[in-house]
């Protein structure tokens, strides 16, 4: 499988806003849902498909994000979102792949472009959603670990990821 990976405008235009909208409704159909889940939980999934679009076009603009996609031959794939909040605050703000492309080489492609424009030598974050333990499983091959003492106040329970400096993957 030939993985290309675009960043920023050249991600942003040749996935467009449409396309990037209906990428993140299939990811998150895939791996934020489950049966228990609450009103005001699927309110804030559905918010998350919602703004997609916008806050991957405005990261693709933004000089302390890297909007980065990938796609397969004509099939946009995946994406990531990499963000400097501040110089000690880096994360792996957002983390999309089409269900049809999970278990491929594309989430490892993103997670190399979001780790190596924010820095292997630097500690980074992430959050990830509690019941997935996938993506859990998937992250820890990149040297994330659980933080068992930060919490966070989504509607969905989060945990917070984070990697050591240099962390081997």
């Amino acid at each position: 499988m030939k993985i290309e990976l675009y960043v920023d405008r050249q991600a942003a235009d040749r996935a467009g806003a449409a396309a990037i909208t209906a990428l993140t409704e299939a990811a998150t159909r895939a791996t934020f849902y489950r049966e228990d889940l609450t009103g005001e939980q699927i309110a804030s999934n559905r918010r998350i498909v919602a703004i997609s679009a916008a806050t991957c076009l405005a990261a693709a603009s933004n000089d302390h994000q890297r909007f980065a996609a990938t796609f397969v031959g004509d099939v946009f794939a995946g994406y990531v979102i990499a963000t400097v909040h501040a110089p000690d605050s880096l994360e792996l703000d957002w983390m999309m792949v089409h269900p049809d492309f999970h278990g491929t080489s594309v989430a490892g492609a993103l997670m190399e472009a979001g780790i190596g424009w924010l820095g292997e030598d630097r500690p980074l974050w992430l959050n990830v959603i509690r019941h997935n333990e996938r993506a859990i499983r998937f992250y820890r091959k990149f040297g994330f670990e659980i933080d068992p003492v930060t919490v966070t106040d989504h509607v969905i329970p989060h945990a917070i990821m984070r990697r050591a400096p240099g962390a081997q993957h």
